[in-house]
């Protein structure tokens, strides 16, 4: 039963009306056997039935309890209530209770299988073993013509038997399933469950028998090939297993359910080339479900995906599946990824809009899109990708963030400030989250010339993440500029280092702010840092280093080395008068701040 919430109400209605039975005067025993009282429970009880079907739950379950105080001897009732009560009570009294009434509705009728079953169910939930053998085997001899039951007990018997080892429950188990072959021939249900039996045992002889005999009975079933198969492969025996997956091949060349199967056993095998022929099966297979499919490339595509020389094959994996099962956002979606990880960025933008354009509401695929459009510098891209995502996902702090990226790269800041200003901090709870959208604040403010707002950013920034290194580099780099707060500025920018000790532009704000507090020396070390970590890839710097690195030099007396990195900084910026007077006076000159 559903409903809980309902029913624990009711519970506590229940038992008022329980208590008011008790003061009326009325023993149990008056009440059971008044006739006007059975027959006014027997129609309850009929109401009781129509609430159900109505799915009106709390009446039905207030109905039941009405009738069975009416007539608490009656079983069907009383059972009925049981399985209303079984989903809620933890008691285990109370438990036993409820067990004692289906197994009483079940004596008093035991053929019908809505009393038998929930009575069964509830005696394997409670490991009752030997009850659980006793339902079935009087259901076996009652229903002798039915096999459900010679099945479930069967089942029972197995579990008794690992449980306690008893060879007899083993015996009467396998003669179960010896009559139900009988009777039925060799079938692959009942096979099946007779060859897991011998294998309790680990009896490979009567194993490999059964199969044989199924092998027989079933030549051209597909599933009983496979399942032959597999046991085989569980026994080890490589040559039989391929045999059986072949033969089921023969029955049916169009069934899907081969090539998975050889593809798990070519895979196992290491035969790569095999294996990447039964996937290529699989996908191709119109009766294999498409989230079997989608499951088997992605494996593929995860174990492979660095294998540059696997490429073409993945690629046509991909194009034969979306030829197979169109219209899939997942299918898309996966596409897309590979496509990213392989830096075919373009291809990785068109798959995972074709993805949103089949789902829109994946978050998680727009933002992949946000990425790409990210790492490809496409600020248009980017922009309307957040725009649309906005519409979709109206009070997501993460597409504002980057609408107001794709706006920064266009020099728009108050318009990017002015889309940071939209989002509601207060439900930001992702505190990474919140401490960049702080420190992009900052960027912009001081790309604004607002740097002292910039500096109060940068620290709501550090205050809510303190990992944020990029926020203390930011905020020491102004705060020196600024002249203030130098010991603070010394101490960000030296964690920033330690953290990235490899970072140039970390380093040069170190060194900036230690030659702010004129500690030339130890400002020295620190910039020549920074210059040691150019390579191959970064053979140049910006040309704040380089003029930083210029004044760093001529405070420490070395003019000469000073002209010849202001004149590194004015070639890569040549329209900055502040660099053309030092190198044409040959001397430093600061900036008024």
């Amino acid at each position: 039963m559903s409903n809980l919430k309902h029913l624990t109400v009711l519970l506590v209605v229940a038992l008022a009306s329980t208590i008011t039975l008790a003061v009326s005067g009325k023993n149990s025993r008056q009440v059971q056997d008044d006739p006007a009282n059975i027959k006014k429970a027997e129609y309850i009880y009929l109401e009781a039935a129509n609430a159900r079907s109505e799915n009106r739950l709390d009446d039905y379950y207030m109905l039941l309890r009405r009738a069975s105080a009416l007539n608490p001897s009656d079983p069907y009732i009383a059972a009925s209530l049981a399985e209303v009560e079984a989903p809620i009570v933890r008691d285990s009294i109370q438990l036993q209770d409820i067990y004692r009434r289906l197994g009483a509705r079940f004596e008093a009728m035991p053929t019908e299988s809505a009393y038998y079953l929930p009575y069964a169910k509830l005696a394997s939930l409670m490991w009752r073993l030997d009850d659980e053998i006793y339902i079935w085997s009087k259901l076996d001899s009652l229903m002798p013509s039915r096999t459900d039951p010679a099945v479930y007990l069967a089942g029972a018997l197995r579990k008794r038997y690992m449980q306690t080892l008893d060879t007899a429950d083993f015996n009467r188990a396998i003669a179960v399933y010896d009559r139900l072959e009988r009777a039925a021939g060799p079938t692959l249900p009942i096979m099946a469950q007779k060859v897991q039996t011998y294998l309790m045992r680990k009896d490979t002889l009567a194993v490999e028998r059964s199969l044989s005999t199924l092998a027989a009975a079933a030549p051209k079933d597909v599933d009983a090939n496979i399942f032959i198969g597999q046991v085989y492969d569980y026994l080890g025996k490589a040559d039989s297993t391929l045999y059986y997956y072949n033969r089921a091949e023969q029955a049916d060349t169009t069934d899907g359910s081969v090539y998975l199967a050889r593809a798990e056993f070519f895979h196992a095998q290491g035969d790569s080339v095999a294996y990447d022929r039964e996937v290529f099966h699989a996908l191709r297979s119109q009766n294999i479900e498409f989230p079997q499919k989608f499951e088997l490339l992605s494996d593929y595509v995860v174990k492979l995906y660095t294998d540059s020389a696997q490429r073409p094959r993945i690629e046509q994996m991909f194009e034969t599946l979306l030829d197979v099962n169109p219209g899939e956002a997942d299918l898309h979606a996966l596409y897309g990824g590979y496509k990213a990880e392989i830096g075919e960025l373009p291809s990785a933008a068109e798959q995972f809009s074709y993805s949103i354009d089949l789902d829109p509401n994946q978050r998680q695929v727009w933002t992949n899109l946000i990425q790409v459009y990210s790492s490809m510098s496409d600020s248009i891209g980017l922009l309307e990708t957040s725009e649309k995502a906005l519409n979709i996902f109206p009070h997501d702090p993460y597409f504002s963030l980057m609408g107001s990226f794709a706006l920064a790269t266009q020099d728009r800041y108050p318009q990017a400030m002015a889309v940071l200003d939209s989002i509601d901090m207060s439900g930001v709870d992702n505190q990474e989250l919140l401490s960049v959208i702080y420190s992009t604040r900052g960027d912009y403010m001081s790309q604004m010339g607002e740097r002292d707002s910039a500096v109060v950013e940068y620290t709501k920034a550090i205050e809510v993440n303190a990992e944020n290194y990029m926020a203390m580099n930011n905020c020491a780099y102004y705060m020196a500029l600024a002249g203030s707060d130098l010991v603070r500025a010394e101490l960000y920018a030296s964690i920033a280092t330690a953290a990235d000790p490899a970072n140039a532009t970390f380093l040069d704000t170190y060194a900036w702010v230690l030659f702010k507090k004129k500690d030339f020396v130890k400002a020295r070390e620190v910039i020549d840092q920074a210059l040691g970590t150019a390579t191959e890839d970064t053979p140049e710097f910006s040309a704040d280093i380089y003029d930083h690195a210029g004044d760093i030099y001529f405070m420490s007396g070395d003019h000469r080395e000073a002209l010849d990195f202001w004149k590194k900084a004015l070639k890569l910026d040549p329209d900055n008068k502040l660099l053309k007077k030092k190198v044409e006076h040959k001397t430093i000159f600061f900036e008024e701040q």
